[in-house]
């Protein structure tokens, strides 16, 4: 698993550890690739590597929604909606 985040005031110096799809086709067999948003295409990712089978940034953000929920139901001391 490969997370990134922003790399803030270091982008310049951080730019030659970008994440590519280059990189991604020498991990190992099954690497997934999830970069913390809010992050830049081009940026601490390239471009390439979004479109890359590792990349899995959309599947795993399809249940934050409801993770977030469910959190906040706790939270509140709510009924969760959740089975």
């Amino acid at each position: 698993m490969i997370l990134t985040d922003g790399p803030g005031e270091h982008a310049r110096a951080l730019e030659p550890f970008r994440i590519t799809a280059a990189l991604l086709d020498l991990a190992p067999t099954g690497v997934l690739l999830n970069p913390c948003p809010p992050f830049v295409r081009g940026r601490e990712v390239s471009a390439d590597a979004l479109e890359h089978l590792a990349f899995v940034g959309h599947a795993f953000k399809a249940a934050l929604l409801p993770v977030q929920q469910a959190v906040m139901a706790h939270c509140l001391e709510l009924p969760s909606a959740t089975p």
